[in-house]
């Protein structure tokens, strides 16, 4: 079976992106802020796919930027010209006072259509909920440790004027929770299940495998299908490739026409690629500046030149015979610039 980059929704009638919850209409556009706000959390799941970078430490993230500043995260909303933000953990809970000051902070600073959803893997009460509205969210997302207590909980989301929802992996059927949402008319949210590099032994432990082609694990998107099929319940599935080959690229791309610097060419795949220049670098600098090549189309210290990919394609013959040798590099679109491919010319 081939396995494409999906996300379905299993609903019969009317438009499909109509039926998606906001938050996740947003995300398919790339256009989400993920505001990761603490890597504590008081449930220990074995099919948590958190790296070891965030999990179990109280720290916050931007989308992939690390957050030490409030303003960083504004920033990292700009550079995606963010539509919304999905606020996780962790348990977002944990931190209640920094959420609703977040909360606040985007909407003072965006507006009231920067949509904001919340997940959490606790069973909210009225009375956190309702402090929730009030700071601005507009969406809630509750992973359940079980059934009891979610009927009431998303019913008093409903009634405050949230929007609400079941977001859990598609591991096993959930009879009981699935009776919360259809009773509320709330929606429910199907994750593939997916490997990490901490959670890989628990799924094998659990009789679980990877796909050779992806990250989710076998057996998770046809349980979906075959558990949650209904016609009384909105039901969405996003898998594991969806996230990474349509999400991620989309959020790259909104980022990279804002991140490309001028030497930088963005591409379709949401990454940028330069040149690089390295070794001879004063007889490199020496040629650039005889040929009239604008000072904006390169930069560099003593050991290593960036410059525009054309200029690095039209000149690799003469700087290599400077003793230069000249690189196209394409990198992702972040602070840092990683290095996705590097092609000597």
């Amino acid at each position: 079976m081939k396995y494409e980059p999906v996300s379905w929704t299993f609903e019969r009638h009317g438009s499909f992106y109509n039926y998606l919850p906001r938050g996740c209409q947003i995300c398919r556009l790339g256009a989400s802020l993920v505001l990761f706000v603490t890597g504590l959390c008081d449930r220990s799941c074995s099919y948590c796919p958190l790296s070891l970078e965030r999990r179990g430490r109280d720290s916050i993230f931007a989308n992939e930027r690390a957050v030490f500043k409030r303003s960083d995260i504004i920033d990292e909303a700009r550079m995606i010209d963010a539509l919304g933000t999905g606020i996780t953990g962790g348990e977002p809970l944990l931190k209640l006072d920094l959420v609703l000051e977040l909360v606040r902070l985007l909407k003072g600073e965006f507006g009231c259509d920067h949509h904001i959803h919340l997940y959490t893997g606790t069973i909210p009460s009225r009375p956190v909920l309702k402090k929730l509205h009030n700071a601005g969210l507009d969406e809630i997302r509750i992973h359940p440790p079980g059934p009891a207590g979610l009927e009431e909980a998303l019913r008093d989301a409903i009634q405050l004027g949230l929007d609400a929802g079941v977001e859990i992996p598609a591991i096993a059927p959930a009879g009981k929770i699935v009776e919360a949402v259809r009773k509320t008319g709330a929606f429910l949210n199907l994750n593939e299940l997916e490997f990490s590099e901490t959670n890989w032994e628990a799924l094998e432990a659990a009789s679980f495998l990877p796909h050779p082609n992806h990250s989710g694990a076998i057996g998770s998107r046809e349980l979906a299908r075959r558990e949650f099929t209904m016609d009384d319940v909105l039901v969405h599935f996003c898998s594991s490739r969806f996230k990474d080959a349509v999400q991620l690229r989309e959020r790259f791309k909104r980022r990279a026409r804002k991140a490309a610097k001028p030497y930088e060419e963005a591409t379709e795949d949401g990454t940028l690629l330069r040149g690089a220049i390295e070794g001879g670098i004063e007889k490199a600098l020496e040629l650039l500046r005889e040929l009239g090549v604008p000072e904006e189309m390169f930069t560099g210290a003593a050991c290593r030149l960036e410059i525009a990919p054309w200029i690095a394609e039209e000149l690799a013959a003469q700087l290599k015979d400077l003793g230069a040798a000249t690189y196209i590099e394409e990198v992702y679109p972040l602070e840092e610039r990683p290095v996705v491919e590097r092609i000597p010319l």
